[in-house]
């Protein structure tokens, strides 16, 4: 039996980075660019997916806990920066986003990425005029799983925690909208993979068209 509908949703918070944008060589490209570049051998990528979510220097800090993460999340960034095409849509993402909208959704993207290249990343990609609010690593003390990101959000598009929904495919992006107090759904597509369920989400999907048969 399918889950129930979301009822008194108002707003839709989304991730950016494998939820909406297909952004695997994106992320995963500029661990491996940073690290090499560094003289350090890359992880796995399965390894990589586990750590990511978090600030991007806290990430690095992890994996190379003797090296430079300021300066390896500067290369990151760097990388990032002058690959955005490596950035792409989801097949239905546009499709989703215009239905959305069609319902009277509020709309925002929520990232940890810095606003260096997300904001940018949604220009090219044709779907920034979709969202009412973008709010960048950059644009907060504390970014996800922390709930300021989502508190911010929520307070700018002037509802309220239950009538909003996190949508997210790592640990930060469920575990920040259980702290905020919005429901949640794992997209499972992207980077954390299976491995989500255990945080028990209120809604998973494997494809994010299934989005609209939840709100």
């Amino acid at each position: 039996m399918p889950d129930p509908k979301l009822h008194d949703i108002r707003a839709v918070l989304f991730d950016i980075d494998g939820t909406l944008l297909d952004t695997f060589e994106f992320i995963y490209g500029a661990f491996e660019f940073a690290l090499d570049r560094h003289g350090i051998q890359p992880l796995p990528r399965e390894e990589i997916s586990r750590l990511m979510g978090g600030p991007l220097e806290e990430v690095y800090a992890v994996m190379v806990p003797n090296g430079n993460a300021k300066t390896l999340a500067e290369s990151h960034r760097t990388f990032q920066s002058e690959n955005l095409r490596l950035a792409t849509l989801f097949p239905a993402t546009i499709e989703v986003l215009e239905s959305l909208k069609h319902r009277g959704m509020k709309i925002a993207a929520i990232t940890t990425r810095s606003i260096r290249t997300s904001v940018r990343s949604l220009e090219e990609t044709g779907i920034a005029p979709y969202f009412d609010l973008i709010i960048s690593g950059e644009d907060v003390e504390f970014v996800k799983p922390h709930p300021e990101p989502l508190l911010k959000a929520i307070k700018s598009l002037a509802v309220k925690p239950e009538e909003a929904v996190m949508v997210g495919d790592t640990h930060a992006d469920i575990t920040a909208g259980k702290n905020a107090g919005v429901k949640t759904v794992a997209a499972l597509y992207g980077f954390g993979g299976e491995l989500l369920l255990e945080l028990k989400p209120d809604y998973a999907i494997r494809d994010l068209r299934k989005l609209l048969d939840i709100v």
